[in-house]
């Protein structure tokens, strides 16, 4: 998992102020559904690394996540940009 150097920063000094084990424990990030429901990807102790400075978002302002695709594996996905929305097909 990537993700922005804020994030990263951020999550670290947390960690290490309250004396924790783990950096992230447990990670999910959940989707709504055209369908109304909701698609949740979890991850223990993932492989985490901030994307630094050299990035191409530049003008990107948040927190950005960059997850592995392996969920994938078989399906297809249509990202609309002009639409903000996101669709995966099998």
């Amino acid at each position: 998992m990537a993700v922005s150097e804020e994030l990263f920063d951020g999550r670290n000094l947390q960690a290490r102020k309250n004396r924790e084990k783990s950096l992230w424990g447990e990670v999910r990030v959940a989707f709504h559904t055209m369908a109304g429901l909701e698609v949740e990807l979890t991850a223990r102790n993932p492989i985490t690394t901030p994307l630094g400075k050299d990035t191409p978002w530049t003008k990107f302002k948040g927190n950005l996540i960059v997850l592995g695709l392996a969920f994938l594996h078989g399906n297809a996905m249509v990202v609309d940009i002009d639409g903000d929305k996101l669709q995966l097909q099998n």
